[in-house]
């Protein structure tokens, strides 16, 4: 059974999380089989050869691939070179890229997680794609912005639409728009009636619309986005846990917290207390 990792285990707080990462023929020196609860992350690989496997399996690694990695890949890597290989992982929450997907009107990105394999896609090893990985692997050395992954994803995502073919965004405008809205707390509170009254369109439409271009029922879509609301506030107020409760639309702090802890892996006041010690340093830390 392969490691399920969670963004608030190791990146709480922080708008990305970036590695160079060594991999050698020694077993210990590989990172373990994983998939991930709720973030996406970038492979390029900068020097050597090598695989990674997903399930049953391997796809070829050579310096140059860029490769997106989706949460449900169950995946690990090997080197297949005398020299190992090595590449920078840059991860992310998924609620980031999701966000930002919808609100660049992005195409291609929802059915880049319905493909049975990661998306991989060649880049010079020493041109421009190159530069951005090590200018966002040495930002986040010092104090990493939310722009310095917006400045990756607008260099790498040109690439991977290259790599797909030249996707058309078949979503309907009126489809994004109500989606995009959703993010706004004001239409949280009244989720679904409210999503419907945006979209305009009989529920049975906006079920088939939904599934077909974001992969998920209208109802989980609102519970997603006010789970995702939720972790916001939980790390940037100091409010109490039924006030953001409510402030998100549940209907009770105890299905809320319930909710929270499936996506999670905590439950909210344990959420906020990680990412507070990710963020300030306890003052009885003294390594």
């Amino acid at each position: 059974m392969p490691t399920v990792l969670r963004w608030v285990d190791f990146a709480a707080g922080l708008p990305y999380h970036a590695a160079l990462v060594p991999v050698t023929g020694s077993r210990r020196d590989r990172p373990e089989p994983h998939s991930h609860a709720d973030f996406h992350e970038f492979v390029f690989v900068t020097a050597g050869a090598g695989v990674q496997r997903v399930g049953e399996t391997e796809m070829p690694l050579r310096a140059g691939d860029v490769v997106l990695v989706r949460p449900h890949d169950r995946h690990e890597f090997a080197s297949t070179a005398n020299e190992g290989m090595r590449f920078v992982n840059i991860a992310f929450a998924s609620a980031r890229w999701r966000a930002f997907a919808d609100l660049a009107g992005l195409a291609g990105t929802v059915d880049w997680d319905r493909r049975d394999l990661p998306l991989l896609a060649r880049a010079d090893p020493a041109g421009p794609v190159a530069a951005e990985f090590a200018r966002a692997l040495g930002a986040y050395s010092g104090v990493p912005s939310g722009l310095d992954l917006v400045r990756l994803w607008t260099t790498v995502i040109p690439l991977l639409e290259g790599a797909d073919g030249t996707p058309v965004d078949e979503r309907p405008g009126w489809l994004v728009s109500a989606c995009v809205a959703m993010s706004r707390e004001e239409n949280l509170r009244e989720g679904l009636p409210r999503l419907l009254a945006m979209a305009a369109v009989s529920s049975g439409h906006l079920a088939r619309s939904m599934r077909r271009h974001y992969g998920c029922t209208p109802i989980a879509f609102v519970a997603r986005r006010r789970l995702e609301h939720a972790a916001l506030l939980l790390t940037t107020t100091t409010e109490g846990i039924g006030r953001i409760a409510q402030r998100c639309g549940f209907s009770g702090q105890s299905y809320f917290g319930r909710l929270f802890h499936e996506k999670y892996g905590l439950a909210p006041r344990d959420y906020r207390e990680a990412t507070r010690r990710a963020v300030v340093p306890s003052a009885l830390d003294t390594s």
